[in-house]
């Protein structure tokens, strides 16, 4: 960098920094920031940033790059006076950290801003500044500071990250100021008004890093002209040194002098910091090499360097290096930097990829070759084997050096073959995997988006086609191969258990029932061959849009969830039985009739059909099972139930499930719980007895409905000993009778929490009643009073020590098999399920959002999770159906002619931002009414829901509307 004098400072007396705010104020406007998709460098995200008008006549405002982010996005600007003015993405620079937007100045009403000049040439250290920015989302904060370093390298942010956006091949400023989050994109501002630089990030130690606007002002010439600016690369990342730096790895100061460089005049030279593999400096340049001069002409900094290359793109350049004590001469070809920038992602079953680009191979030194992995939300590969840093390179032993090709390849794919991926690393070469995948049965909807370089719009269009039909049927010589794998001659008990074990793999479409998308797999257990009806945990299968798989030995068939059990960890699932030949024996063991007493001595067989772990264990107790809802996600609790506790006690890690048998008979089972994140609770596992399970088996058995008719009295329940129960005034008779029962009868229970609120002038429980007698009869165990298949219950009950008999309602356990799934604007609507209605103060409709995805219209209004809606635009909601009404009705009409527009890369596009103005009034689970407005986006967010009819062989439908 060449030495500033400082004899640019502002020496009048015309301009003062009192003034500074009113003449800086409706130019620097706040910007909502979001991505609705993940791309490249960035994940889908909300958040807001600065930009200021550089051309009030055009409406150009610039920005940093990582605001306006290289994939599609959605930006809002708030001007001074609170005017709201969606803008355009017109150019973002492939390298470096600016950006440009447009709005149209006619739309403003009110107030004429002014364009801050651009004026680089003023910056030196010393230069007294002010940042003009929104500082944590607050319009107008004003930070003092002077400028000092001017020569730094471009910092590294989230060094360890996977992909993060760094700026490279630039100098930075330094200056220390007190903004932060929000001040992104901020006008670094002298005396006088004109911008010096532009904030870009900084650190917590309150050092704030400025990008020069050398760069800027190059490309802002061109974009005010309605033109690209040409931009080379050799695929290389420069650092700037110090001579002193540069003498220690053996360049002198005299024979640097005598190559041209001018040592007394500037800071230092550039080295070669990386060269990317197979890019037009591979094998011509070296990591280690000091660029002395390029095209004869001297380089002591960045401006210099790529103010040649980009006026060099397609030819060849000369650059002069020293290497290993010598001076020599290379040519490299330059490269359109704009030929490595991915321009388009394809989401595949909510899985966006997109071409690797040139910005992550830089960062992990890694070829620009492959598919990108961007995001993964509903499991389409292994998350054990996938994350933001892998890069496809063949599918079904075919390269995929790009997306076009990968494509190709998956054309002639049928829909149920399998999927053979090769992927990399691009951060750490060595990590390559090869693996197996599926497309699952259902997925959102196929979409290209592909973004126009005249607008800066991405274009979103569905790909046909692309999912061939289904493979033929497996005949019975290839079905057969199951039974072949699976042929023992050993008919042990032990040996018909590992026979009926089976791997299971789900892979949620969206999320339900208080579960995210995560791809989940384990052992289930297959209970009745002859309706194909499978036995698993609810960890393995908590949300109930799962794509569900099974592995038969050498077959994967596809399977439908036929019931989740609203009280237990137990789920069935069911294939078709015509798909295999195999004889997989029926159990036809299970026994019922005998609880599992503490002491009884048990056998534990659990693994998968390959390998069966046996070992003996002893009931060393049975205590109730209790776990607490998780505020996050509200997922299904498991209350009134009592687990069998075995002695050795398992390992949860190892036991997906497993069986508990005596005398080879099966009399319980061993289910590993479902959890989140934010679980609590420390128990991981729970056994069940038999006799709990086999209700809903014999009700699957004997019809192709969804059973749906449970009921409960909406109370959690505690055990109480027999000294506690006199206290709370159970009499000396009813004890005595209690004695007299046998010892695993003795059992005493306390409603200790209400878990919904019912009307004033309704019979119900409290909190301290002891429940005796149900319809007459002793209550022995807590399965006594867990469940019911009646409307009305005769209980006989302590209620402040008086025995009453009541009547008491029973109240349906709704939503654990949700049939129904609507998004829209980014959210997910569903039914209120069991828990929700439990937690919920005021439950004013038949509809409950979750969750929504980041970056969506309604996240960037700050809207909370898990509500209830009843309003949207003026339309009540009653139900899911309710939900697609409306959404139809506010559907976006210009999406159709701006899609069109994009495509066609029209220049300037005004008026028809996609999206419609709503109003929606919701109610937290609180009982707060919260009313809002948003701007739809179906450009990014396209409406669709599931669909699952009443039969246990029923499948998820999705449809678009």
């Amino acid at each position: 960098m060449t030495i500033s004098s400082g004899e640019s400072k502002d020496k009048t007396n015309e301009y003062s920094w009192s003034t500074l705010q009113d003449r800086l104020r409706a130019s620097v406007v706040s910007i909502c920031i979001s991505f609705p998709i993940p791309f490249d460098t960035e994940i889908n995200s909300m958040s807001y940033a600065t930009g200021f008008v550089v051309d009030a006549d055009q409406g150009i405002i610039l920005s940093n790059r990582h605001v306006m982010g290289p994939g599609p996005s959605s930006h809002k600007a708030t001007f001074f006076d609170n005017q709201e003015l969606f803008l355009q993405p017109t150019y973002y620079d492939p390298e470096h950290d600016f950006s440009f937007f447009r709005y149209d100045p006619a739309e403003l009403k009110g107030i004429e801003p002014k364009a801050i000049r651009l004026a680089p040439e003023k910056a030196h250290s010393g230069l007294e500044i002010r940042v003009v920015g929104n500082n944590g989302n607050e319009k107008m904060s004003v930070h003092q500071g002077e400028l000092s370093q001017l020569d730094r390298n471009a910092p590294v942010y989230n060094r360890n990250s996977n992909g993060s956006y760094n700026d490279i091949n630039t100098f930075y400023y330094q200056a220390s100021t007190t903004s932060e989050g929000g001040s992104s994109g901020s006008p670094v501002v002298d005396i006088a008004g004109d911008a010096v630089a532009i904030k870009a990030g900084g650190n917590r130690a309150a050092s704030n890093y400025m990008m020069p606007l050398q760069p800027v002002k190059y490309a802002f010439d061109y974009i005010r002209r309605g033109e690209i600016p040409p931009r080379g690369t050799l695929q290389v990342v420069f650092r700037h040194i110090t001579h002193v730096q540069a003498e220690k790895l053996g360049l002198e100061a005299a024979a640097a002098a005598s190559e041209g460089v001018c040592v007394d005049e500037s800071t230092g030279v550039l080295i070669v910091h990386k060269v990317v593999p197979n890019g037009p400096a591979d094998g011509v340049l070296q990591v280690g090499d000091i660029i002395i001069a390029v095209n004869s002409a001297a380089v002591p900094g960045f401006p210099e360097l790529f103010g040649i290359v980009d006026a060099e793109i397609g030819r060849s350049i000369s650059m002069r290096v020293f290497r290993k004590g010598q001076f020599i001469t290379v040519h490299a070809m330059v490269q359109d930097l704009y030929e490595i920038m991915p321009t388009r992602t394809l989401n595949l079953g909510n899985c966006y990829l997109h071409d690797f680009s040139f910005q992550e191979a830089a960062s992990g030194s890694a070829s620009v070759t492959g598919v990108k992995i961007s995001m993964d939300w509903n499991g389409m590969f292994p998350s054990y084997e996938i994350d933001q840093r892998k890069v496809i390179h063949a599918i079904n032993f075919q390269p995929t050096p790009n997306l076009n090709a990968m494509i190709q390849v998956l054309r002639g794919i049928h829909r149920d073959q399998p999927l053979v991926l090769k992927v990399k690393d691009f951060r750490d070469p060595r990590d390559e995997a090869m693996f197996v995948t599926y497309f699952p049965q259902v997925i959102p909807p196929i979409l290209m988006y592909t973004r126009s370089t005249a607008t800066g719009f991405w274009a979103v269009e569905p790909v046909c086609g692309l999912l061939g039909a289904p493979e033929p049927k497996l005949g019975p010589e290839l079905s057969g191969a199951y039974s072949q794998l699976t042929t023992n001659t050993d008919d042990s008990f032990a040996s018909r258990i590992q026979q009926c074990m089976v791997c299971i793999e789900t892979r949620p479409v969206c999320p339900a029932n208080g579960q995210y998308t995560t791809r989940r797999s384990g052992t289930g257990l297959v209970v009745d061959p002859h309706r194909g009806l499978v036995l698993c945990s609810a960890r393995l299968l908590p949300n109930p849009t799962s794509n569900i798989s099974a592995t038969f030995g050498a077959i994967q068939v596809n399977l439908t969830l036929a019931y989740m059990h609203p009280l237990y960890p137990v789920v069935f699932v069911k294939y078709d039985p015509a798909q295999l030949t195999a004889i997989i024996p029926d159990l036809g063991l299970f026994k019922p009739d005998n609880r599992l007493c503490v002491g009884d001595p048990v056998t534990l067989l659990a693994g998968t059909n390959s390998r069966l772990k046996q070992c003996a264990a002893t009931v060393s107790g049975r205590q109730i099972l209790t776990t607490t809802v998780c505020e996050y996600c509200l997922d299904q609790v498991y209350i009134n139930t009592e687990r069998i506790i075995l002695s050795p006690t398992p390992d949860p890690m190892e036991y997906n499930i497993g069986v508990i048998c005596v005398d080879d008979q099966v009399r319980g089972v061993l289910l590993s719980l479902p959890e989140c994140l934010h679980s609590t609770y420390t128990v991981k596992y729970v056994g069940l007895d038999i006799g709990l399970i086999l209700p809903a088996l014999s009700q699957l058995r004997a019809s192709d409905i969804v059973p749906n008719s449970v009921r409960v009295l909406d109370v959690e329940f505690s055990r109480l000993s027999l000294a506690t129960a006199r206290a709370f005034g159970v009499s000396a008779h009813r004890l005595q009778d209690i004695l007299h029962s046998a010892p695993e009868a003795r059992s005493i229970f306390k409603v200790c929490r209400i878990l919904h609120i019912r009307p004033t002038d309704m019979v119900s429980l409290e909190i301290g009643d002891i429940v005796l007698q149900v319809d007459r009869r002793n209550v022995e165990h807590i399965d006594d009073i867990a469940c019911f298949d009646c409307d009305l219950v005769q209980l006989t009950i302590i209620r402040q020590g008086r025995e009453l008999d009541l009547s008491i309602p029973t109240t349906p356990f709704r939503g654990a098999n949700t049939n129904h799934i609507v998004y829209w604007a980014g959210m997910y609507f569903q039914q209120p399920y069991h828990t929700v209605l439990q937690q919920a103060t005021r439950p004013v409709s038949n509809v409950y959002v979750f969750t929504f995805t980041d970056g969506s219209p309604i996240a960037m209004e700050s809207f909370h999770r898990r509500m209830f809606v009843s309003e949207i635009s003026k339309h009540t909601i009653h139900t899911l159906d309710d939900v697609v009404r409306v959404a139809k009705l506010v559907r976006d009409p210009n999406l159709v002619e701006f899609n069109k527009r994009v495509a066609s890369n029209e220049k300037m596009i005004s008026g028809i931002i996609p999206g419609r103005d709503v109003v929606i009034r919701i109610v937290m689970l609180n009982g707060e009414d919260v009313l809002k407005s948003f701007r739809t986006n179906d450009q990014y967010f396209p409406a669709w829901q599931l669909r699952r009819g009443p039969r246990i062989d029923d499948n998820w439908v999705l449809e678009e509307f």
